[in-house]
């Protein structure tokens, strides 16, 4: 099913990438993967490479943007829409950025679900009472977390939970409890078989309102070109592959907005970073991916989802 163009999509805010975009370090990229499956291949235990910094998730600069800004941003964006906060909010993937429920709880939003499929979320209450923080600065009411024992009573005073899991994570949130979905960087990385479960999944939560905000990297992770669409799908779809923390599905814009269009959602585009030309690797796709060349493109975009009329 092709994802039907929406309105949205006349003008999406559009940038030109630099040479050399989320190159990261100087190396050649077969050098990168290289050694990520080497490590893979050793089956280190993933808490040992953590430690060692082999391995990490993305979300590490807990800045006032990332922590307050981001999420007033999202909220104003549905209030534009719906002339109020949205009732029900749940993030995907939302790694160290779980501290985020107080400023959720500030905005009016509550209940707040987060769903993962690790824990990487700080477990000290004082990372929570510091986005609260943040947030009373703003001239917010936000909740007052420094006596919390745990982080699990932090939460709770923000009315937010922190899922861990697939699908049976999801299992536990009620049919159309949800009215703003957020991910960041996190479709990428679900697997390509897994895909269509978790958006109709997303579709069977969402509210007739709900709105969803999408931000999705379609580059490599290391190197920042094409480089892994060179990969035999039956291959990149195995088990190496995923200990090594290189997995992303390869899907390009127009297949993921199609994924979106199958499980019940109209998609529009609200930003895109485009490469001038296409990548390193972009001319080497293995045949079984069927990306369309305009898909080689487009390095980022914002996608934003709505529930469409069953």
């Amino acid at each position: 099913m092709e994802a039907q163009a929406e309105p949205g999509d006349m003008l999406p805010r559009t940038d030109m990438l630099p040479r050399g975009y989320a190159a990261g370090a100087a190396l050649p990229w077969w050098a990168k993967i290289g050694g990520k499956l080497a490590i893979a291949a050793l089956r280190l235990p993933h808490g040992l490479l953590r430690r060692a910094g082999l391995i990490r998730h993305s979300f590490v600069a807990d800045t006032e943007a990332r922590l307050l800004g981001e999420p007033m941003a999202h909220v104003a964006r549905f209030v534009a829409r719906h002339g109020r906060p949205p009732r029900g909010v749940l993030e995907l993937g939302p790694g160290r950025m779980v501290t985020r429920a107080a400023a959720y709880a500030a905005l009016g939003c509550g209940p707040v679900t987060f769903v993962d499929v690790e824990d990487d979320a700080p477990r000290e209450v004082e990372a929570y009472a510091r986005v609260a923080d943040l947030a009373r600065a703003a001239g917010l009411p936000a909740p007052a977390l420094g006596g919390a024992a745990d982080r699990e009573a932090a939460l709770a005073a923000c009315d937010a939970r922190l899922l861990i899991g697939g699908a049976d994570a999801f299992a536990r949130i009620p049919d159309a409890s949800v009215e703003l979905v957020l991910s960041d960087v996190a479709l990428e990385h679900v697997r390509r078989d897994a895909l269509p479960g978790l958006l109709a999944e997303l579709r069977r939560i969402s509210a007739p309102a709900a709105l969803g905000i999408h931000a999705v990297d379609f580059h490599d992770h290391v190197g920042g070109a094409l480089n892994t669409l060179r990969f035999p799908p039956s291959f990149w779809e195995g088990g190496l592959v995923a200990r090594s923390g290189l997995y992303v599905n390869r899907l390009g814009l127009s297949q993921l907005r199609a994924a979106f269009a199958a499980a019940g959602f109209t998609t529009r585009v609200t930003e895109i970073r485009r490469w001038p030309e296409p990548p390193a690797g972009a001319g080497h796709a293995h045949p079984a991916l069927r990306r369309p060349g305009e898909d080689d493109l487009v390095a980022f975009a914002r996608i934003e989802a709505e529930p469409a009329p069953r």
